[in-house]
């Protein structure tokens, strides 16, 4: 964004709204995820002197473009909260949101040095003078927020920053990014997430899109989220967390219907005593679950403690009617001591 700043916002006696628009949109965007971003990890974001600059001149700009072009650019970014507040309200809120970032008190002397060059151009900025720094850093006790696991933060501010893309397809392209890079101790939470939250109408599509993407079973991005699924139960500690998350019908119903999936592609070609596949499996067009992590999974999902497990079975009838069922029942009977 620093060299953004640098090299694009150009503002002359010649310079027009349409040319100002495309840029106070990106602009505001961005200052809402830094925003949403310093507020959600409240006292552990650490900042660089850069970005506190880059915030600082995005900030002047669009006050400079509203002092032009008022109300109309406004309706045009559809920003009337932004451009409502004076220039003072905002720029204190940004300034206190700086200095309670982790170590964020050691801004206030740029803060303060830059304010008298800033208030050159906008006198808005010599509120920054008369800051209590040391006030604003400890006017807020620990809150309940604070103690929040660092697990919940990152899935909420990853659900925000998908949630604000333009387009379906946009969104789509990052879930299926975000469910092979993340684990599955952050997905957990965007399953447990409340109905009264914030952002609970994009929890529940994101729980949708990934409950579809698991049912369909063709996207590489499926064994990815099992094997971090089997990474994160590997710790016998988490098993209860599995579990409870598997309360949630329409991940264990997604869950069921990938792993029958696999299950009914897999036994065929499965080499009971190697525990792997057989060298005439098929090569698939999507990435591989390794079948004892499959196994592990499929095993925790039909223990006795697992909510799901009546219909697990139930689904898995059909299948273990067949000659690659049986092979199931005996791979699950050979592990099932081992894996208690």
């Amino acid at each position: 964004m620093d060299l953004y700043i640098r090299e694009e916002l150009i503002l002359t006696s010649s310079t027009g709204l349409e040319n100002v628009v495309p840029h106070c949109l990106k602009l505001l965007a961005w200052l809402r995820a830094c925003q949403e971003e310093m507020l959600s990890q409240h006292r552990r974001m650490r900042l660089s002197q850069s970005l506190v600059e880059s915030m600082v001149k995005a900030t002047l700009y669009l006050f400079e473009c509203y002092d032009r072009f008022g109300k109309e650019l406004a309706e045009r970014c559809d920003s009337h909260g932004f451009f409502g507040d004076t220039p003072q309200e905002y720029i204190r809120e940004l300034c206190s949101s700086i200095v309670k970032t982790r170590r964020g008190e050691e801004y206030a002397p740029l803060l303060h040095m830059m304010h008298k060059a800033l208030a050159e151009i906008q006198p808005a900025w010599s509120v920054i003078r008369d800051l209590d720094w040391t006030q604003m850093r400890h006017s807020e006790a620990l809150t309940g927020d604070d103690l929040i696991s660092v697990d919940l933060q990152q899935m909420r501010r990853l659900v925000k920053r998908i949630g604000r893309l333009a387009s379906l397809q946009d969104m789509e392209k990052a879930l299926q990014r975000s469910l092979q890079l993340m684990g599955f101790h952050v997905w957990l939470h965007l399953f447990r997430e409340p109905r009264d939250s914030a952002i609970h109408l994009d929890c529940r599509l994101l729980r949708h899109m990934i409950c579809d993407t698991l049912t369909e079973g063709t996207s590489s991005a499926c064994a990815s989220f099992l094997h971090n699924i089997f990474i994160f139960v590997a710790l016998p500690a988490n098993e209860m967390r599995f579990w409870a998350c598997l309360e949630h019908g329409r991940l264990a119903d997604s869950l069921i219907a990938y792993l029958i999936g696999y299950w009914s592609r897999q036994l065929p070609y499965l080499d009971l005593e190697e525990m792997q596949l057989t060298p005439e499996a098929p090569a698939l067009q999507t990435a591989k679950l390794p079948v004892n992590e499959a196994t592990y999974v499929t095993h925790l999902m039909l223990a006795p403690c697992s909510p799901c497990r009546q219909q697990f079975r139930q689904q898995l009838r059909p299948l273990l009617s067949t000659a690659a069922g049986s092979q199931l029942l005996q791979l699950l009977n050979k592990v099932a001591y081992v894996y208690s």
